[in-house]
C-alpha cells in the first residue's frame, strides 16, 4: 500500500541513525531505490520521464507536494544531461576513496567554489583560507534537497571518509515553496542532514542557512527568510556534531537589502567577493573541527566518461494517456480552430473543469465579481487545473486561463490592479490605435505600459509615430496572458496591428515543473485564437520567445523547445499571422547568447537589444499599419 499521509514524526529526526535506516515519507515507484550503477531500468525510468513525473504521488495521479521535498528524486535536464554530470561526480569520488577534510554538498553557490564539472581548480576563497584541506566538491547547479537526497544514495559520495561536510542546498527548492509550503523545503534540508549523518556518523556536520537573493519584498527573498526560520524550528543543532551557520547578515545590509558586491548581477550568486566573506566565517569553525590540522595531497580530477545517448531499453510497461492530451496537431489540422464556448465570448479551453465553470467563478468579463475578486486573491497555484481534485495536470497549465498572483496569498492581488492599469489605458486610447504590444518584462520594457512611463528611445525612433498601447506586465506567462484576453483586455478595440510576445517565462516550468513544451506552444496558438477572437480585423505579430539564459542547457534549452512546438503550428499560413524568429539575430555564431543585446545578460533586453528588436520588428509591421 502507498504510503501518502505525510510522516513527519519526531522520530524522523533522531541522530544519529544507523547505517541505511532512513525510511523516506513516501514509498515511491522508482525500480532502483539506491545504489549505483544504475540498472537499465532505472536509466530509462529517469531519462525516459521528466522529474515531474517521478514525484510522489504521480503514479497514483495525485498532487503530493509537500512530499517533493523530502523524498529522493533524480533532476532531469533533459535526455541524461543531469545523470550524466552526477555520473562525472561519481567518478570522481572513486577516484578519491578514503579521507578528506572537506566534502562540500549543494547546488550552483557550491559548485561554484571550484569543481571538478568545471575546470576542476578550486577558487581562490578556498585555496587562500582552506589550501591544506583536502577538499572535495559534489555541487551540482540547480539541485534541490531532493536531488541530493537521491544522489547520496546512488553513489554519490560512496568510498567517501570526511572528516567535515559543508551543506548548503534549498535555494532551488524556492521555485516550488508557493506549491510545497515552506515547512516541507526546511523539513528536505533536514532530511539531507538526516542521510549525512546516516552516511557519515563520526564526521562533523555544518549546515549553512539558505543565502539571500534578489531583494526585500520579492518572492524568493522572503521565502528564503521563512523557510531559514523553519530551519531554526527544527533545532538540527541538538545533535552535538551538526552545526548551524547564518549568513544572512553578512550578506545584507542592516536594511535587509543584499550587499550588492558580494553578488554577481543575477543577485542569486556570489561573486568572488562574496566566496572571501563565505570562507572567511567559515573558517574558524572549520579550524576549530579539524584543530588546524589539514590531510593536503592533491585531488584527482578524472577523465570523464558519459553516459551518453546509446539505445536503452523499451520500458515494458508505458505511461497511461492523458484524459486531456496536449499534443501538436496532424499537419491537416494545425489550423483548425478551437471551438468556442456557446456565448461565442471565449474559446473552448481543454480542461473541462474550467469550461464548465466549476473552477474559476468568472470565466469572462470585466469587472469583476465579488466572488472572482475573493478568487484571484487565492495562491496561483491553488488555482491551477486539477488542484481542486488533488491532481497535478501540468500539460493543462499553459492553455487554462489563469489570473497571476503577485503578493501574498488573501492579500488585494497587485497584478490584477496591474491589469486594471492596462484597461484604463486601452479605453482612454481606445479610438484609432495603431499597434497593441502584450506580453511579459520583455514586452513591458518597450514603456509606455500601466506604470505610466514613456516608450523607450528604440521604439521612439522607430514607432514613435504611431499611436500605440502597450499591455506588457513583467512575469507573465501564456496562461496569464489568455486571462487578461478573456478579462476585457482588448474589448472594444480594433487596432492595426498586434505585436504578441510570450513564453520565456514558462520555461522554468518546463524545466522543473513537468510541463510539456508542447503545452506552451499550445497556450500560444490559443492567445493567437484568442487576439483573433477579440480582434478579428487586426493584423498579428507573433515574436517567437527570444533566447535566453544559456541557450545549450537547462532552461535556456527549454525555450529552443518551445520555440521548436510552434512552428509544429505553422501559424504564419494564416495571413492575418506573421510569425518573427530572432533567434540568429540575438545568438552568436557558436549558439551563446550574444550579451552585450542583454541588460542582464542572460533575459532581459538592453538599449542595443531594443534597437535589434525594434530595427527587425519595423520591416514586418510597418506595410501592416498602412
Amino acid at each position: 500500500m502507498i504510503k501518502t499521509e505525510f510522516l513527519f514524526a519526531a522520530a524522523l529526526v533522531l541522530f544519529p541513525l544507523a547505517a541505511g535506516a532512513i525510511d523516506y515519507p513516501y514509498q515511491t515507484a522508482e525500480p532502483q531505490k539506491a545504489g549505483w550503477p544504475l540498472t537499465a531500468v532505472e536509466l530509462s525510468y529517469i531519462v525516459d520521464k521528466p522529474e515531474h513525473d517521478r514525484r510522489p504521488g504521480r503514479e497514483a495521479n495525485k498532487h503530493l507536494p509537500q512530499l517533493w521535498p523530502v523524498v529522493p528524486c533524480a533532476g532531469h535536464w533533459g535526455g541524461t544531461s543531469w545523470l550524466d554530470t552526477h555520473a562525472k561526480l561519481v567518478e570522481y569520488v572513486m577516484a578519491n576513496p578514503g579521507p578528506c577534510d572537506v566534502l562540500l554538498v549543494g547546488d550552483s553557490i557550491t559548485q561554484q567554489w571550484g569543481s571538478p564539472l568545471d575546470k576542476g581548480v578550486l577558487n581562490e576563497a578556498w585555496k587562500k583560507h582552506f589550501a591544506n584541506y583536502r577538499t572535495i566538491n559534489i555541487g551540482i547547479g540547480g539541485d534541490k534537497t531532493q536531488n541530493v537526497l537521491w544522489r547520496l544514495d546512488h553513489g554519490g559520495v560512496q568510498g567517501l571518509q570526511p572528516k567535515v561536510v559543508i551543506l548548503m542546498i534549498g535555494n532551488n527548492n524556492m521555485f516550488f515553496t508557493p506549491e510545497t509550503g515552506i515547512e516541507p523545503a526546511a523539513r528536505g534540508v533536514q532530511m539531507c542532514v538526516v542521510n549525512l549523518r546516516d552516511k557519515f556518523p563520526d564526521a562533523s556536520l555544518i549546515v549553512t542557512k539558505i543565502l539571500p537573493c534578489h531583494a526585500p519584498g520579492n518572492t524568493f527573498y522572503e521565502d528564503i527568510k521563512k523557510t531559514n526560520t523553519a530551519l531554526d524550528a527544527l533545532t538540527l543543532a541538538r545533535d552535538p556534531q551538526v552545526h548551524v551557520l547564518d549568513l544572512t547578515s553578512d550578506f545584507t545590509t542592516p536594511d535587509g537589502a543584499l550587499r550588492k558586491a558580494l553578488f554577481t548581477p543575477d543577485n542569486i550568486h556570489l561573486s568572488l567577493a562574496g566566496y572571501v566573506v563565505y570562507a572567511e566565517r567559515l573558517k574558524p569553525l572549520l579550524d576549530k573541527l579539524h584543530g588546524g590540522m589539514g590531510l593536503g595531497g592533491a585531488v584527482v580530477v578524472p577523465k570523464f566518461t558519459s553516459l551518453g545517448e546509446s539505445p536503452r531499453p523499451t520500458p515494458t510497461s508505458s505511461t497511461p494517456a492523458s484524459s486531456n492530451p496536449v499534443t501538436v496537431q496532424p499537419a491537416a489540422e494545425r489550423l483548425r480552430a478551437t471551438p468556442k464556448t456557446t456565448d461565442g465570448r471565449s474559446l473552448l479551453y481543454p480542461y473541462s473543469p474550467y469550461n464548465e465553470g466549476r473552477m474559476d467563478p468568472q470565466l469572462t468579463g470585466w469587472p469583476l465579481t465579488e466572488a472572482e475578486r475573493a478568487w484571484v486573491t487565492k495562491a496561483e497555484y491553488s488555482r491551477k487545473p486539477g488542484h481542486e481534485v488533488l491532481k497535478h495536470l501540468p500539460e493543462m497549465w499553459c492553455v487554462t486561463p489563469t489570473a497571476a498572483r503577485w503578493g501574498n496569498d488573501g492579500e488585494e492581488n497587485a497584478w490584477i490592479a496591474h491589469h486594471a492599469r492596462c484597461l484604463e489605458k486601452m479605453r482612454s486610447m481606445r479610438d484609432g490605435i495603431d499597434i497593441v504590444l502584450i506580453g511579459d518584462s520583455i514586452t513591458q520594457g518597450w514603456g509606455g505600459g500601466y506604470d505610466g512611463g514613456g516608450f523607450n528611445a528604440a521604439w521612439t525612433k522607430h514607432f514613435g509615430d504611431q499611436k500605440a498601447v502597450n499591455l506588457g506586465i513583467g512575469g507573465d506567462r501564456v496562461e496569464n496572458v489568455l486571462w487578461r484576453l478573456d478579462h476585457g483586455a482588448l474589448d472594444g478595440a480594433s487596432p492595426k496591428v498586434i505585436v504578441l510576445m510570450i513564453g520565456v517565462n514558462n520555461a522554468p516550468l518546463v524545466h522543473a515543473n513537468g510541463v510539456p513544451a508542447s503545452a506552451v506552444a499550445h497556450g500560444i496558438k490559443l492567445c493567437v485564437e484568442n487576439l483573433q477572437l477579440h480582434c478579428p480585423q487586426s493584423q498579428i505579430v507573433l515574436v517567437k520567445i527570444l533566447p535566453a539564459f544559456d541557450p545549450a542547457k537547462e532552461v535556456g534549452a527549454r525555450v529552443r523547445e518551445m520555440n521548436d512546438a510552434i512552428d509544429g503550428y505553422d501559424l504564419d499560413a494564416d495571413s492575418h499571422i506573421h510569425v518573427l524568429d530572432l533567434w540568429k539575430d540575438f545568438t552568436n555564431a557558436d549558439g551563446t547568447l550574444k550579451t552585450e543585446l542583454y541588460s542582464d545578460q542572460h533575459l532581459h533586453l538592453g538599449a542595443a537589444g531594443y534597437e535589434t528588436l525594434a530595427s527587425r520588428l519595423l520591416p514586418v509591421a510597418k506595410p501592416l499599419l498602412k
